[in-house]
């Protein structure tokens, strides 16, 4: 099996959180799996904005792009590693691989083990985007508003040499939540989630803190898995209703969409 990982970020330039990254799913992944980390070919580091993770998400050499790509060169599922879920409604509409998100498959997975969750941003404008994202996969009963650590991306990195005041913010965040009646808080970007998991952080005041990028790994196998032996993929009927090929390729030129073989080295 192999699996297309799609990072929101220009993750080839990011050499401590794609080192850590690459090892961690390496640690969990089926001996018979593989993991290709992928990023964006470019793209600002300001995540926090709507209009970056919509440039960066359908852009030519962006996520929705490259995850097309992904499909052309024979991968049998995508996960894509942003808890924005960046353009995964519309690859699954024009995908016939298995699209999974971390920021979905996260909060389905934490009403699980839990009656109410919540989780961290890095910045307060995604806190909000995750709160209008837990109300539209229909789990605002299980939901507490998400808290953020108030720093923005690029700071974020600087936790992988020196993650001393990032993580206690995040445990006094945490406590936070906790103490709101939250039962499990997701780190709510998969670079945050690559250090707490690297500084072993899983339970606050009784909370259980989930390894996100464990649980879309680990669900991306299994749709995978689903997808392989029985057909199981996602409704045709309305949302995910897929256009006929010759529309797409259109698409494809009317945007400038690249294939692999059309990217530089």
């Amino acid at each position: 099996m192999k699996i297309w990982w799609q990072s929101s970020t220009a993750i080839h330039r990011l050499d401590d959180y794609r080192n850590t990254l690459t090892k961690n799913l390496n640690d969990l992944k089926r001996p018979d799996v593989e993991v290709h980390v992928n990023g964006v070919d470019d793209g600002s580091m300001d995540l926090h904005y709507n209009a970056v993770v919509a440039m960066n998400s359908y852009g030519v050499g962006g996520v929705l792009n490259k995850m097309m790509q992904a499909e052309e060169q024979g991968y049998d599922a995508v996960a894509i590693g942003c808890f924005l879920d960046p353009a995964m409604q519309e690859a699954r509409e024009i995908l016939q691989i298995p699209v999974l998100g971390l920021g979905e498959a996260s909060m389905l997975m934490a009403c699980m083990y839990g009656a109410k969750f919540s989780g961290i941003a890095f910045h307060k404008k995604q806190s909000q985007y995750y709160d209008r994202k837990a109300f539209e996969y229909g789990l605002s009963s299980r939901h507490i508003p998400f808290g953020d650590l108030g720093i923005d991306f690029t700071e974020v990195q600087k936790a992988f040499t020196s993650p001393g005041q990032m993580t206690d913010n995040f445990l006094k965040e945490s406590r936070r939540l906790a103490s709101q009646g939250a039962e499990v808080i997701l780190a709510a970007c998969a670079t945050v989630n690559a250090i707490i998991r690297r500084e072993n952080i899983t339970e606050v005041d009784g909370a259980l803190i989930m390894d996100c990028n464990a649980v879309l790994l680990k669900t991306t196998e299994a749709m995978a898995d689903l997808s392989k032996t029985i057909g199981l993929n996602a409704s045709r009927k309305l949302l995910y209703q897929s256009p006929a090929n010759p529309d797409l390729n259109r698409w494809k030129q009317i945007y400038g969409f690249r294939s692999q073989a059309q990217l530089k080295p």
